[in-house]
């Protein structure tokens, strides 16, 4: 008999999993947002293959109560994957841009490097949803204690003190046409020493075809070109990997896929 946990093996794919903490959510509702977990569900990584998936939490909006839910975000393997380089290279006095499911917050508290993470969030009702969820239930005090949410517009927020990376993710696709605007006006506000913003990789990609519509691939000096005249912001690029590799292995994954490349 095929079950949940046979049938990954019978399809030639596995389960999913992460050095990363995984918070055990609680299902909940809160006005026009709720979390929820789904079944079994097969799942493409943002840079690597197909995986399987059991129970996976979600969170997922509605813009009125005759609308469907649509989900706004959810801890599959392709958010994960795209979200980590922004968690493991951070550093110091960290802000993160929108709440979500607080995931990325919770996974930042974590890393002895990060000394507080100040959480911008403009939707009550997200705030809420997170409160209730447990999301911080299984963090060490010390990491808890880092954690300050801020109920203010990620476009308009500025901090009291110096900070040293931001985090970015208020968009609910990845590479939509105004995110790089969008994180120009939270850096001018916040000033950080170092940000990392979500699916920065596929700015980069196109930001890089418009530099040179001849390149075949993405090569590190056109990286830096691509830094130095169309970004020009203090992003994070990550160490001990060929990142311009896997920013053309990302894009030529998704292209695979028939997915938007921004």
């Amino acid at each position: 008999m095929t079950t949940p946990t046979t049938l990954p093996g019978a399809l030639g794919v596995e389960f999913f999993t992460t050095d990363l903490h995984m918070p055990q959510y609680r299902a909940g509702t809160a006005g026009t947002w709720c979390l929820r977990h789904s079944g079994f569900t097969l799942d493409r990584g943002y840079y690597s293959g197909l995986w399987a998936v059991q129970g996976m939490p979600a969170l997922l909006r509605r813009r009125d109560p005759s609308a469907p839910w649509e989900t706004w975000m959810s801890l599959s393997a392709h958010e994960i994957e795209s979200q980590e380089f922004g968690c493991r290279y951070a550093a110091g006095a960290t802000v993160v841009m929108g709440l979500g499911m607080g995931w990325i917050a919770a996974n930042l508290a974590l890393r002895p490097a990060v000394t507080r993470v100040t959480v911008v969030e403009r939707d009550p009702q997200v705030i809420e949803l997170f409160h209730h969820s447990g999301a911080t239930d299984g963090l060490p005090a010390a990491a808890r204690e880092k954690i300050e949410i801020v109920s203010a517009d990620a476009l308009e927020w500025r901090p009291a003190s110096p900070v040293d990376y931001l985090y970015a993710d208020i968009w609910l696709n990845l590479a939509e046409p105004q995110t790089l605007d969008d994180v120009r006006r939270m850096q001018a506000n916040v000033q950080a020493r170092s940000l990392y913003f979500w699916g920065q990789e596929l700015v980069i990609a196109a930001l890089a075809r418009r530099l040179a519509p001849e390149a075949k691939t993405l090569t590190p000096e056109l990286l830096q070109r691509c830094l130095d005249e169309e970004i020009r912001l203090p992003l994070l690029i990550p160490t001990g990997l060929d990142y311009a590799a896997l920013i053309d292995h990302i894009v030529a994954n998704r292209r695979a896929r028939g997915l938007p490349l921004g």
